[in-house]
């Protein structure tokens, strides 16, 4: 695939206000701008699976940021907590919050987070997605609402944070950890790559 011309060192603009997203992408040393796309989630289809949901939601925030500027890759993303077919979004309430980690103590939930690059000068984008197992220990509700005093699950898909006292809760993890965290680097290089962007270098 032709690469794409001026990308030895391409701007990257985060469609996104997720200071864990901003972290890791700033940490991978990227010429970063950080521009949220405010967008409104709309609802999943029906029968739309969650893995498609995330990149739908990827997409749509990524192509909005890219109408606001004439250069650089936007990056959209999106990360759903999933447990039993059911999507866990961010908890509107400290309640809310502790419904979510009851529902999640002791078993099994899978993290996906779609993501989207979008060449704002030539219009292209890559879409995909990449997801992850994780299991939650038993948890007894003096142990779940320590966690809700942390106030560390406000703003968080699932209301928990696996960088922070949330790894605490985690007994085990099969898959991409940064994924969990909220940006998965390994699916975010491939998509480079598939775009023709030229990083890392080499």
């Amino acid at each position: 695939m032709k690469k794409l011309s001026s990308t030895k060192r391409p701007r990257f603009i985060l469609a996104s206000a997720s200071p864990r997203r901003k972290e890791i992408l700033a940490g991978l040393g990227l010429r970063l701008c950080i521009d949220p796309s405010g967008e409104p989630e709309p609802n999943r289809q029906d029968g739309e699976s969650p893995a498609r949901y995330a990149r739908r939601l990827a997409r749509r925030k990524a192509r909005s940021v890219a109408g606001r500027h004439g250069t650089g890759i936007v990056i959209g993303a999106d990360t759903v907590v999933v447990v039993q077919d059911r999507i866990l979004g961010k908890p509107s309430s400290r309640s809310s919050a502790r419904t979510m980690l009851r529902r999640l103590q002791g078993r099994w939930h899978i993290v996906t987070t779609g993501i989207c690059l979008h060449d704002a000068c030539s219009g292209r984008s890559v879409s995909g997605h990449s997801s992850s197992r994780v299991r939650f220990r038993p948890m007894t509700r003096a142990e779940i609402e320590w966690y809700l005093d942390t106030g560390e699950y406000r703003d968080k898909a699932g209301a928990y944070a696996i960088q922070g006292h949330g790894s605490l809760l985690v007994d085990r993890l099969e898959g991409c950890y940064f994924n969990v965290v909220g940006f998965p680097v390994i699916a975010f290089l491939r998509l480079c790559r598939r775009l023709g962007v030229d990083w890392p270098a080499g």
